[in-house]
């Protein structure tokens, strides 16, 4: 969702100003809520503004006036102060006797050797980049620009590929799973930061920053300049975001034959295989001609410039896990400089946000014993209920809108599911291995695992219960092709939802969070998929 919805707290503080103060003086319920009387912290109000006059610096003006961003933060705001809360439950978890004294081949072992591996900056200091010496050897030993595609496709390689491939549920035809393939490569966040003159100054400092990379591996076949010329030719070729949201123009679905005849240039074949997809017949893409003009540049892009793009993008994307003078390097750029973040997070929370990519279920599962009772799920069920009753009412008087279509809406409405807190089944972790010690294998290791696991889904019928996000995470989303909105247990806390506040507080918090994530289902994108979740103009 858009996290600046409710990213003020003035559209979490939901009262008239002439019931303030009689709201001041009620008697808390018997269990209080976790902020003020009824709900609401009052702290930040600024008294010497008129909310007449500007109502936000009447609500946040106190806090506005006092409280400091820290500085490894860019911005602050609710889901900041909850994705603290959340981190620091998870480091809790992780050093908890639980997971401490977990055995071999258990999650819980898993997830602590996961930890305490990254978090061992002087094991990985040691190591230098000797752990990536298998990766660089396959690299040198492709030979050509298409033994290069096939290789960006490894699953184990953590690294950008100049085209991108996933699994996900079929757009027009939700009912399987299909292989989508995307455009991709670029280093800085899009094709603009290339394209357009006023990051010059960002285009200078990435070349820089691409060459310090280089010259610390001691990678010195191509420079800086071939890597940044090559990913310019990808932005060229990119969509602009514009259009990348128009999903209409993002789903063409083609045989690999097809494929093969629409963008000859590329190893299609080769390139599945590497990813364990041989025997797919067919394929999704989104940016159709912007893919095949990226396999027209690979094709004709210097099998030596090609390797050290791919190393760059290697060493690049697993920073995390290598020394620490490529992991303040990375922060220097991509932190401070693109995102104005003064300092690095601790190491501690970069480690708990590892654990909650790599094995985010199996510590979920733990937070959600001990953070989300099932009272606070069943409170939120009703509130769902109660918005869509909402909605229901507002369809059926919408005077601009024809019977025809106000019967598929409320169709819509009435197919649309919801996913409270947590998964109703775990994930299995016991294929993943998890190496004590072994940082940057672990991480490979883990992005194989997540694979193995999306591709064992095709062939198979949807899993409607399974979720994208784990219970821990701060957020709340709708999935357009199985029509359901998903709001996960580290959201549904104070100040968007407690449920010992007053019934106001939380229908103007989590019930406006729940009418966004709802209204996404009917907006200029989400409307073109129907109650089944296809892809149609209904």
């Amino acid at each position: 969702m858009n996290k600046i919805l409710i990213s003020s707290l003035a559209a979490l503080t939901l009262i008239s100003c002439g019931d303030r103060k009689e709201r001041r003086d009620a008697a808390p319920p018997a269990e209080a809520p976790a902020l003020g009387a009824f709900g609401i912290d009052l702290s930040a109000i600024d008294e010497t503004v008129d909310p007449g006059d500007d109502f936000y610096a009447y609500v946040n003006g106190g806090w506005l006036k006092t409280f400091k961003i820290p500085d490894e933060y860019a911005s602050y705001g609710s889901f900041t102060v909850l994705a603290e809360r959340s981190e620091q439950r998870l480091k809790e978890i992780v050093e908890s006797a639980e997971i401490q004294n977990a055995g071999a081949g258990a999650s819980g072992q898993k997830a602590r050797d996961y930890y305490a591996s990254f978090l061992d900056v002087a094991a990985i200091d040691a190591k230098g980049l000797a752990p990536l010496a298998g990766d660089f050897a396959r690299i040198d030993a492709a030979a050509t620009p298409a033994e290069i595609a096939a290789l960006a496709f490894d699953p184990s390689l953590v690294a950008k590929s100049p085209i991108g491939v996933y699994i996900a549920v079929d757009a027009k035809r939700p009912g399987q799973y299909a292989v989508y393939l995307t455009q991709s490569g670029l280093g800085l966040p899009n094709r603009d930061y290339y394209l357009e003159e006023r990051w010059a100054d960002k285009q200078s400092k990435y070349k820089a920053y691409i060459a310090q990379t280089l010259a610390r591996a001691g990678i010195a076949e191509a420079t800086a300049e071939d890597i940044y010329a090559l990913e310019l030719q990808f932005a060229r070729a990119h969509w602009d975001p514009a259009k990348r949201r128009n999903r209409d123009l993002t789903y063409n679905l083609k045989t690999v034959e097809q494929l093969e005849a629409f963008a000859p240039e590329a190893p299609w074949r080769a390139m599945l295989a590497t990813a364990g997809l041989s025997a797919v017949g067919e394929v999704i893409l989104r940016e159709d001609d912007a893919v095949r003009n990226i396999a027209m540049i690979v094709a004709a892009t210097p099998v030596e410039t090609l390797r050290v793009y791919l190393k760059f993008h290697l060493v690049n994307a697993n920073a995390e896990v290598l020394p620490h003078d490529y992991d303040e390097a990375k922060f220097a750029f991509f932190g401070a400089e693109l995102r104005g973040a003064p300092k690095q997070k601790e190491r501690w929370k970069r480690a708990v946000a590892a654990i909650d990519g790599a094995l985010g279920e199996a510590v979920g599962r733990i937070y959600v014993e001990e953070y989300f009772p099932a009272a606070s799920k069943a409170q939120m069920i009703e509130l769902v209920g109660n918005l869509r009753a909402a909605l229901g009412g507002r369809l059926d008087t919408l005077d601009w809108m024809s019977e025809e279509t106000r019967g598929m809406a409320r169709e819509k409405l009435a197919k649309l599911s919801s996913k409270i807190g947590y998964p109703d089944r775990w994930r299995d972790y016991a294929a993943l291995d998890v190496v004590a010690g072994d940082a940057y294998g672990n991480a490979s290791r883990a992005a194989k695992f997540e694979w193995e696991y999306e591709v064992s889904r095709l062939g198979g019928p949807v899993d409607r219960s399974e979720w994208g996000m784990t219970p821990q995470t701060v957020n709340a989303q709708y999935n357009p092709t199985l029509n359901e909105i998903i709001f996960p247990a580290a959201i549904l806390q104070a100040p968007f939802f407690d449920p010992h506040a007053d019934a106001a507080v939380n229908y103007g918090a989590i019930g406006a969070v729940i009418g966004h994530e709802i209204g996404h289902g009917f907006d200029d994108q989400g409307r073109k998929s129907d109650g089944d979740g296809v892809l149609r103009d209904w």
